[in-house]
């Protein structure tokens, strides 16, 4: 939009002298082509207006450095911290220089003397009208950046979805269970990550790579998955291979939600203690996502048949979790862990075992 059309379509609020409208001011507005003017008498009733009504500019009469015009100016001013407001041209006496002053550090974008110059006039209320139009111009660019961010997140939710589906798809043959498994533990994750105070998007990140935290199994052969039994040291070195393969199938990503799913699935069978594997790390040098995953993974697992084993109650697990506290989990994740147990067997409920 060309600024020509904008002035026709411009409206405009004069928060003029306690005596009514400046004819002068309605008619430079006038010769400016701007047709939409409202007045009111005081900046209190020029408040109450814009709650409710829409301005491209506002024009503000200042006759002393005692008017309440003052007070008006610094609230809007700092109500424009957030979101900009329409640009204000102040009016002022001549000579008037510290007044002047005063009113450009409280915001104002230029000003105009009596007894007006109308072409001058004229001039600063085309410039102001045009500090709106950029304003408009960068909250529209403003607001489909915004739109294209939200299209590209759903995308990845999306293709992450669809990556889980098929790797469920693909366990089912080891674990009838396996996809609701590695739901549970995605949303398990969510949940103590926002109870131990990560950011939405961090938790959004790791409850959408959280499922993928055991990919590397699918380099283990069946008869070990299903094996009911105790695992020999050779099938127990195998099985262990899983998290170093599952870092390798998905490092070196550009994607910010594959590179955390593969520090996931390398990190979430490190132990607090350092005794852990693949690479024996230990206390908080274990990233949080693969500590948190740690504990809804086997927390999970102790609640859920398998092929070796009867479901564990979930006082059980708590227990376990509790027994393990600052040797194999971080204590304090427990702690989160324990306190929100309420929600956690929420989720066991809302996505059972289908047996």
């Amino acid at each position: 939009m060309f600024i020509d059309d904008f002035l026709t379509s411009a409206s405009v609020l004069v928060c003029d002298d306690p005596t009514g409208s400046d004819p002068a001011l309605r008619q430079a507005l006038d010769a400016a082509g701007i047709t939409a003017v409202q007045s009111v008498a005081d900046p209190q009733a020029a408040q109450a207006l814009l709650r409710d009504a829409r301005f491209d500019l506002i024009v503000l009469d200042l006759d002393s450095a005692q008017s309440p015009a003052l007070d008006f100016l610094a609230q809007r001013q700092h109500a424009s911290i957030e979101t900009p407001g329409p640009p204000i041209l102040v009016v002022i006496h001549p000579n008037d220089t510290a007044l002047r002053h005063r009113a450009l550090a409280l915001g104002a974008v230029d000003y105009v003397e009596r007894p007006f110059d109308m072409e001058a006039l004229q001039v600063r209320i085309r410039n102001a009208l045009r500090i709106r139009q950029a304003q408009n111009r960068q909250s529209h660019f403003d607001e489909e950046l915004e739109r294209q961010v939200a299209a590209r997140t759903a995308e990845l939710i999306n293709a992450t979805d669809a990556i889980v589906h098929r790797l469920a798809m693909v366990c089912e043959k080891a674990d009838v269970n396996a996809a609701t498994h590695i739901v549970r533990v995605g949303k398990m994750a969510h949940l103590l990550a926002k109870t131990a105070g990560l950011g939405a998007e961090r938790c959004f990140m790791i409850e959408r790579a959280a499922p993928l935290h055991d990919v590397g199994m699918l380099s283990v052969s069946d008869d070990i998955l299903r094996k009911a039994g105790r695992l020999s040291d050779e099938e127990l070195a195998q099985v262990r291979c899983h998290a170093q393969i599952g870092e390798d199938l998905l490092g070196n990503h550009h994607s910010a939600l594959i590179q955390m799913a593969a520090s996931i699935a390398s990190n979430h069978h490190e132990r607090w203690d350092g005794t852990g594997y693949p690479n024996g790390l230990q206390g908080e040098s274990i990233p949080i996502e693969g500590r948190i995953t740690a504990i809804c993974d086997v927390f999970d697992a102790l609640t859920s048949k398998r092929p070796y084993k009867d479901p564990w109650s979930v006082q059980n697990a708590v227990d376990y979790l509790v027994a393990q506290a600052g040797y194999c989990f971080d204590p304090t994740l427990v702690a989160h862990f324990v306190a929100h147990l309420d929600a956690i067997e929420a989720v066991l409920a809302r996505y059972p075992d289908t047996h």
